[in-house]
């Protein structure tokens, strides 16, 4: 188990690594402006595929897991819901393409850029292929998923910057296509190993009792993803451009307690069913100790060397030095809420969770808010 969790954290963390470094270049390439443009439309489609996923994905993983025993039910399962989900991406798509113009107007305030809607569009239709992780993680296959977890991440970034010197337009594009060709050994386990043969079942109640409740909570912990597209209506791009350069570093911040957090969330559910729950408080205590000398020394690093950085690295982006350390600070803060709220999770009082997620989102909201309104 440890093998396996560790593999998973490892091709994560290794695939955000290259998306923050590929994201600060493209940052550079763009200018505020464009790099404003393009993380508009990157987080409001990148945020669509969430808004009507209806927790499909992770029903897939449980499910799948749980009904390892009966491939009938499991290929009724699996494509009951691939048919959902085909439904629910084209309705989706053709709408956005319907009001592709409208979009345009409301989040980059020109209706002339509705071009840059169409890759975006692309980019959410796309995100339709990560379900076919969803499936290879229920079926316990972990060095795929995790080959093809860093695979999406890595190819959609790398033809990113291959394309950056096209413009906003193709940068997107290219990114869009790395969701299809990091999850081809995923199609192909699907269609190695789900068949015909299928046995019918209440499958309806699956779906209203445990992926509906579970969506709702992946949409309050998805609300980052939508807080720029937001902004975007009240400020120019060029503000946008900035924040979202700030932002950059606000998700890098949060690496390390999510990695943290990646140990506390299933040891705690461990004991949870133990019912050691004073050896999962002192797990707690233990991770917090830990986290808080890494916060220290972030804040030391951000007041001492952000100001010399700028200078020397990113002269374009100076202007956002103070969002920069605001948000920065304000993710090492957040730290202590990510580990909570992960054992939370382990504990599994969900709903409590889903309050702290929406809390830290909103004072991230307000916060960004008011930096661009200084």
């Amino acid at each position: 188990m440890a093998r396996s969790s560790g593999m998973i954290f490892m091709a994560s963390l290794a695939g955000n690594l290259i998306v923050f470094l590929v994201d600060i270049l493209l940052s550079n390439i763009l200018g505020p402006v464009d790099f404003g443009v393009f993380r508009t439309i990157f987080y409001l489609f990148s945020f669509i595929p969430v808004a009507i996923e209806l927790g499909i994905n992770a029903t897939i993983t449980k499910y799948v897991a749980e009904f390892k025993g009966n491939k009938a039910k499991t290929n009724y399962l699996v494509r009951w819901f691939l048919k959902l989900k085909v439904v629910s991406y084209s309705i989706m798509m053709c709408v956005a393409f319907v009001f592709r113009e409208q979009i345009a107007a409301l989040f980059l305030g020109d209706a002339s850029l509705s071009y840059l809607v169409l890759p975006g569009i692309l980019l959410s239709g796309m995100m339709f292929f990560l379900f076919f992780q969803f499936l290879v993680l229920g079926f316990q296959k972990f060095r795929l998923f995790a080959l093809s977890q860093f695979l999406t991440v890595f190819i959609s970034a790398l033809l990113g910057v291959a394309l950056s010197g096209l413009g906003t337009f193709y940068i997107i594009l290219g990114w869009s296509f790395g969701f299809l060709i990091g999850n081809a050994f995923n199609i192909r386990f699907f269609f190695k190993n789900i068949g015909r043969k299928t046995e019918s079942f209440d499958i309806k109640k699956i779906f209203m009792k445990f992926s509906l409740p579970l969506y709702v909570i992946g949409i309050l912990v998805a609300l980052l993803s939508i807080i720029v597209p937001i902004l975007s209506l009240f400020f120019p791009q060029e503000s946008i451009g900035y924040l979202s350069f700030a932002l950059l570093f606000y998700t890098a911040t949060l690496l390390i307690p999510n990695a943290i957090a990646s140990v506390v969330f299933p040891k705690v559910s461990e004991l949870n069913g133990l019912k050691r729950h004073g050896d999962a408080k002192n797990i707690l205590r233990k991770a917090f100790l830990l986290y808080s000398m890494v916060v220290v020394m972030g804040l030391l690093a951000v007041f001492l060397l952000s100001d010399w950085m700028f200078n020397l690295l990113f002269v374009t982006y100076l202007p956002s030095l103070f969002m920069f350390k605001v948000l920065v600070g304000l993710g090492l803060i957040f730290g202590f809420n990510v580990i909570y709220t992960n054992y939370l999770q382990g504990l599994g009082r969900v709903k409590l969770f889903g309050l702290l997620v929406l809390v830290q989102n909103a004072i991230l909201f307000a916060v960004s808010f008011m930096l661009l309104s200084a």
